[in-house]
């Protein structure tokens, strides 16, 4: 069996699910950090990193880690990159922006870096926007999550989003619950993380 198949089937088991019964569990749980990049204080790109549930890593440091030190090489993280997480194309990488409340394509993800702490595995990687945002007069709302709810995101505790750059003093990071967009039957209730200006 390939290396690849099991974090395939896992990862990208919203291609299917919908011929499964439901569950009211994730396969797979990450905690999500969001970075907004800024230059000449407008809003040109997002960095995310997820990190893993630690049954979920171990599978990966399992099936990718060849030299068994508990870490990733460039060539390995690569390999993830090529095998696992390019396959998240079809549900844009777990991630729904939108502007204005209007939803906006995502971008070809770049950077893709995979590393093990800890027994924990992280992905990062970054987004360049079609076009900047000036969040003073336009609200880019970014959303990671998987509707079918094989895996199960949610931002972390303490600092979850990051102002990176030149942000202007007034503006912030924010999180706002949206009960109006729960899915999997209603039992999820989305993050949706935006920058406000005062």
């Amino acid at each position: 069996m390939s290396r690849a198949l099991p974090l395939r089937l896992a990862l990208v088991a919203a291609l299917s699910l919908a011929a499964l019964p439901a569950r009211a569990h994730p396969d797979i749980t990450m905690e999500c950090h969001l970075l907004f990049n800024f230059e000449n204080g407008i809003i040109t790109g997002l960095g995310e990193s997820w990190t893993f549930d630690e049954t979920f890593s171990a599978q990966l440091l399992a099936d990718y880690d060849a030299d068994g030190d508990g870490a990733f090489s460039e060539s390995e993280s690569g390999a993830i990159r090529d095998e696992t997480f390019a396959r998240l194309a079809a549900i844009h990488y777990f991630t729904f922006l939108s502007l204005d409340a209007q939803p906006l394509d995502v971008p070809e993800p770049f950077g893709f870096r995979a590393a093990a702490d800890g027994g924990r595995v992280t992905f990062s990687f970054g987004l360049r926007l079609a076009q900047p945002v000036a969040p003073q007069t336009a609200r880019l709302g970014v959303e990671i999550k998987d509707p079918d709810y094989a895996v199960g995101a949610r931002f972390g505790a303490g600092q979850a989003i990051y102002l990176h750059g030149d942000p202007p003093a007034t503006c912030r990071g924010t999180i706002t619950s949206k009960p109006s967009e729960a899915y999997f039957d209603g039992l999820v209730i989305p993050q949706e993380a935006s920058v406000t200006c005062s």
